[in-house]
């Protein structure tokens, strides 16, 4: 049986396309609340060194500057979404070229950026380790020796070590693997560190209210974890923090931290006034979240006809200086099991570590692992097939999972139609005929699964037949809520046009677990 809709599966308009274009839509950085201040960051110069001073008593005295806060003020105190490893101010060393030192709190931008060059930083310079390969060498200076101390660590080190997270899949004996191949191929490849490329750089705004709830502002996908996690860091109850809906300016999943709000907080309580805080493009690229940086050795075994036999991949994420910006501990970048691809391998052995260096922190960049590892296998296929004077198509699919496989790390799914997809995309493209002059080609497949979540929808239907439908998912721009109006209409009968999306705030709903992977 056929159904048809009205609504869904036909072209609207997005929900919050007008709001945006003619600049209607707010985001964090539009909020304005009486008396606010603008907030700065001073940030470090230096990759690596000991904060030895700080003494900010010359910004104080700047007319117009209303707070300073010093690290001093805020040591012990450790942020991130999972592992809590990230200063809110380095009180003790800087560990890359943009680690929080100081911030201010002036009656305008311009004076608060004249504020931070009046705050004086003595340094000691430490040496510094920027690569994988440079952390890991021995004598290599460890920069986090009290890693053990930290909350929320996968795994407590044995002996202090840049090495802070290792994730092994394992199937089959790699041994008998690689005994039973006719050849045996080792390539390493690399990828380099990629910034997520949002238009909105990250906004935060908090106001304490005459009630002492904490308002926030701040354009993210993960509202609740958001509260959760400030919350846990500044010691209120959850119910005492209330973080606000705001238009989110694209995310690519970089924006779920909750970057600025802890100092906007600190300094909104010294002065007793809201605070707001915008990163320019130079903060961005140098010190937030990108894509890691990997580098991943690849040695497969395959029989002369093209069959697989062994898999082994050794993979190092270059996290940068902390882990904080990563949503739960580990390697956490679980699709580089994708390293090995949708194919039937009978022995497995893939190894992957999170690495400290004095760079900029990473993150999430949309598929978290896959990107780096499906460009590794598929390279590594490509390269197989030459060996064995085979085609690009043909070798995968001499490979790749039907149902009742299982996936190289002992995954299992159903109604699997990898051939097919492979079979009809080689035929719709024309791969097997001859390129144009200067054009490259090639091939190339992978897979991610998907996980449920939490998340609320409530109708008010007012008396002119219009519907208000509110929805606890901040959209990052993925169309969320127009999705929302046009369910809504469909099932309610009315044109998309007369239903109203808004995001409740997180007091309204008890949880909403974000856009994620």
């Amino acid at each position: 049986m056929t159904t048809t809709h009205r609504v869904i599966g036909t072209g609207v308009a997005r929900s919050d396309g007008s709001d945006k274009v003619t600049g209607l839509g707010k985001y964090s950085l539009d909020v304005t609340t009486p008396g606010t201040l603008w907030a700065k960051v001073l940030r470090s110069p230096y990759p690596h060194a000991r904060v030895v001073k700080v003494d900010a008593s010359r910004a104080l005295e700047l007319p117009g500057v209303q707070a300073v806060l010093t690290p001093d003020e805020v040591a012990g105190l450790r942020t991130g979404k999972r592992l809590l490893d990230e200063p809110v101010l380095a009180w003790d060393k800087v560990l890359f070229i943009g680690d929080k030192v100081a911030a201010v709190a002036a009656e305008d931008e311009d004076t608060a950026e004249q504020a931070l060059a009046l705050i004086d930083v003595e340094y000691e310079e430490l040496p510094a380790v920027l690569t994988s390969d440079e952390a890991r060498a021995s004598g290599a200076p460890i920069l986090h020796p009290d890693f053990n101390t930290y909350t929320n660590i996968p795994a407590p080190q044995e002996i202090p070590s840049n090495l802070f997270a290792h994730t092994r899949w394992e199937k089959g004996d790699i041994a008998q693997g690689f005994a039973e191949a006719d050849v045996i191929l080792e390539r390493t490849y690399t990828t380099p560190r990629t910034h997520q490329a949002y238009l909105e750089p990250h906004n935060t705004v908090v106001w304490i209210d005459p009630e002492g709830q904490v308002q926030v502002w701040l354009g993210t996908k993960s509202p609740f974890a958001n509260r959760e996690s400030l919350s846990a860091l500044i010691g209120l109850p959850p119910t005492q923090i209330t973080v606000n809906a705001a238009y989110v300016g694209g995310d690519f999943g970089g924006k779920g931290d909750i970057t600025g709000a802890p100092i906007c907080y600190f300094l909104a309580k010294k002065a007793g006034r809201p605070v707001k805080l915008t990163l320019d493009y130079s903060e961005e690229l140098s010190a937030m979240n990108p894509r890691h940086e990997s580098a991943m050795r690849v040695k497969a075994g395959v029989k002369r006809d093209g069959t697989l036999t062994a898999w082994e991949s050794e993979v190092y994420f270059n996290s940068g200086a902390y882990g904080a910006y990563k949503p739960v501990p580990g390697s956490n970048l679980g699709g580089i099991a994708e390293i090995a691809g949708p194919y039937v391998i009978p022995h497995v052995l893939i190894d992957a570590y999170q690495v400290y260096t004095n760079t900029v922190p990473c993150g999430f960049h949309r598929s978290p692992g896959e990107v780096q590892g499906i460009f590794a296998g598929e390279s590594h296929m490509d390269e197989l097939a030459k060996e064995l004077g085979l085609g690009p198509i043909e070798i995968r699919v001499k490979n790749v999972i039907h149902d009742g496989d299982d996936t190289p790390v002992g995954h299992h799914f159903e109604e699997i139609k990898v051939e097919e997809v492979l079979r009809e995309a080689a035929r719709a493209s024309g791969f097997s005929s001859p390129a144009k002059p200067n054009v490259g080609r090639g091939i190339a497949i992978g897979h991610r699964s998907q996980i449920g979540g939490q998340t609320h929808v409530g109708i008010t239907i007012h008396d002119d037949g219009t519907v208000t439908a509110k929805n606890s998912i901040f959209d990052p721009g993925t169309g969320t809520h127009t999705i929302v109006q046009q369910v809504v209409a469909e099932e309610l009968g009315l044109d998309v046009n007369r239903v109203r999306v808004v995001a409740f705030n997180t007091d309204e709903v008890e949880n909403d677990t974000g856009v994620g992977g």
